[in-house]
């Protein structure tokens, strides 16, 4: 059995969490898995997973330590790091002074962190994806991006893990008049342009309203099953960001068999087909994102069937069961 270091920024509580439970609980049945993460510093078995965790503050200092002596004295095979940058500098130092294999993933635009320093992060970007063994980006934009500077590398496309059962079981799902966004308030989640693309349609759609849901909007943040809850009985999504990876929302919407209405930007055309199962429009542009929302509105039988097929492409693509299988196919290639 491989043993897979897995290095990152994201920050874990380590309560339960279904998420996570799932994705551990999955490549741990093939992989003995370590984790190196940021949360109040400690050492946790859980989820078939072995999590060291460092504080914010420290991290930096002591993650280079710690990942060297996990490398030595797990007899670690494979190193994960989860970004080019800072992640992907430890991985180099460790492949070149252990001899690790090491896999490179892209998880959003590296060049977006700080956009006024691009130029260095590209510098660093670069020197990770070819130094990688392996490169895997979560939506296919990124790969494109990542295959400019490191040709001839193999690649791995599929999306971050997203625990999709409960909502692919759903079977009570309604249509009700409620236009549905999910998010935090951020400029960059286009939140605005969703407001006045409504106003411009509300006079012909007074059954209709318009609900925002998450951190600092009207409805607050909810837990993952009252999003559900929200997301069963909602008329359409509508994800009107000016940048995105793979949105965890569309899937989420998806696999309940609602229609999404979302910006033609980062990896949301991987998910959303134009005409198929939701609609694109161009970033900013509120008469068009007005007018997607006019046609699907006025036509309950479109939206039922966009909901459908998008069921089908999560359950195809996107489903718990096929995650596990891409991960540990590239693991073990």
């Amino acid at each position: 059995m491989k043993k897979v270091l897995f290095i990152g920024v994201t920050e874990f509580s380590l309560k339960e969490d279904l998420h996570l439970k799932e994705k551990y609980e999955g490549l741990s049945q093939s992989i003995k898995t370590y984790v190196l993460g940021k949360g109040k510093t400690s050492h946790k078995k859980i989820w078939g997973a072995d999590f060291y965790l460092l504080s914010r503050p420290v991290f930096w200092f002591l993650a280079p330590a710690v990942a060297f002596w996990l490398c030595l004295t797990k007899k670690i095979d494979t190193i994960v790091v989860q970004g080019p940058l800072l992640e992907g500098i430890l991985g180099m130092v460790l492949k070149t002074l252990l001899r690790k294999e090491l896999i490179v993933e892209i998880h959003g635009d590296w060049k977006e962190r700080l956009p006024a320093f691009r130029p260095v992060l590209t510098f660093f970007a670069k020197r990770a994806f070819r130094s990688a063994d392996k490169i895997r980006g979560v939506a296919s934009y990124l790969v494109a991006k990542a295959q400019k500077y490191a040709p001839g590398k193999p690649y791995f496309l599929f999306p971050t893990f997203t625990a999709l059962d409960d909502f692919l079981a759903e079977n009570d799902v309604k249509f009700d008049n409620d236009i549905l966004f999910v998010g935090r308030q951020d400029r960059i989640k286009g939140i605005k342009y969703l407001v006045e693309a409504f106003e411009l349609i509300k006079k012909d759609f007074p059954d209709f309203k318009l609900s925002l849901v998450g951190e600092g909007l009207a409805e607050g943040k909810l837990s993952l099953a009252e999003v559900r809850n929200r997301m069963k009985s909602c008329y359409c999504l509508v994800v009107p960001s000016t940048t995105e990876g793979l949105p965890r929302v569309i899937m989420e919407a998806m696999a309940l068999q609602k229609p999404v209405i979302a910006s033609n930007v980062g990896g949301i055309p991987d998910l959303v087909k134009d005409g198929v199962n939701g609609f694109l429009f161009k970033v900013g542009n509120i008469e068009q994102l007005a007018e997607k929302l006019r046609t699907l509105l006025s036509n309950k039988e479109m939206a039922v069937e966009m909901g459908r097929k998008g069921k089908e492409l999560i359950q195809s693509q996107f489903s718990n069961e096929k995650y596990i299988q891409n991960y540990l196919q590239m693991i073990n290639q």
